[in-house]
């Protein structure tokens, strides 16, 4: 079940903001990559992120309007996410319409790995050690390694799908994994109070 926002602009805007500007992330990269962040002890500043969403070297020429649409979208998602209460309010995904048949199943299980090694990107970005965590988040990062590795396994498989039964597969995967984002953003909160 994909929860969406309702205070913040838009995933569609934010999508073609990001082609406008050629950039190689996806909406559900920059999702992981600002949950991660933002539960990371130390939480980053807008400049650390811009070069993992931009490639500064080959940017593409854009207008101000352009780079100010970027810029309010993204910023605007990185404030939604930064107001994200893990012990009230349910987790997020990136509102993406996949097709009922193989190659949708497909990219949705590569857009959730990519969520996950994002959201560690993030933790990484905002200096986060294996000391940070409590003993639920350690568990909860492992349980995020099992859906990486079910969702790799979905993502090259050779098979049919079934729409019913793989959607409600997928639905299930990502209740696993927004439990663990929420357990993790919460056991580095519960280790940092300490």
């Amino acid at each position: 079940m994909v929860n969406t926002p309702t205070n913040y602009s838009d995933d569609d805007a934010t999508r073609e903001a990001l082609r406008k500007v050629d950039s190689e992330r996806t909406l559900h990269e920059i999702y992981g990559l600002f949950y991660g962040a933002m539960a990371a002890p130390k939480i980053a500043e807008p400049s650390q992120y811009v070069t993992m969403i931009f490639d500064v070297d080959n940017a593409v020429d854009t207008s101000e309007e352009v780079s100010a649409e970027v810029h309010a979208n993204l910023m605007s998602l990185w404030n939604f996410i930064a107001r994200w209460n893990p012990e009230e309010e349910p987790f997020y995904f990136p509102e993406t319409e996949y097709p009922a048949m193989a190659q949708g199943f497909r990219q949705r299980a590569l857009d959730n790995i990519s969520m996950i090694n994002y959201f560690i990107t993030g933790l990484k970005l905002g200096g986060t050690e294996e000391l940070d965590f409590s003993e639920d988040a350690i568990d909860a990062m492992h349980a995020l390694a099992e859906a990486s590795t079910l969702l790799q396994k979905e993502a090259e498989a050779k098979k049919t799908f079934d729409p019913k039964a793989s959607t409600e597969l997928f639905d299930d995967l990502e209740e696993f994994m927004a439990d663990s984002f929420a357990r993790v953003s919460l056991g580095l909160k519960d280790a940092q109070a300490q």
